[in-house]
């Protein structure tokens, strides 16, 4: 049950991963046409210092922030079933990579 409920969760993400519609932005740029797939995200190493933060970020203070800057975006509510769903998205494409925390 945990492994399907997860895939569904993932699947909910891919297409606001390639949406810029679904990320609300207002100059037509969705995750996709940064991070191709997923790639370049790191998500293993999160919780990591964010110098554009300028402080210590977990993954969806990350998203937010992307949504929010390149997107141009409002960005999502932490406990939305969109962050949900991208962080799973953005996570399962790093399938088998180690967790190494603050690298990257």
């Amino acid at each position: 049950m945990w492994s399907r409920e997860t895939e569904k969760l993932v699947v909910e993400g891919s297409p606001i991963f390639h949406s810029a519609d679904r990320l609300g932005g207002k100059v037509g740029v969705s995750c996709d046409m940064c991070h191709p797939d997923g790639a370049n995200t790191h998500p293993e190493g999160y919780p990591k210092f964010q110098p554009q933060m300028g402080r210590v970020a977990l993954l969806r203070d990350m998203i937010n922030w992307c949504i929010q800057n390149p997107v141009r975006g409002t960005g999502f509510a932490a406990d939305s079933a969109e962050m949900r769903a991208l962080e799973a998205y953005i996570f399962a494409q790093r399938r088998g990579v180690a967790l190494e925390y603050g690298k990257h």
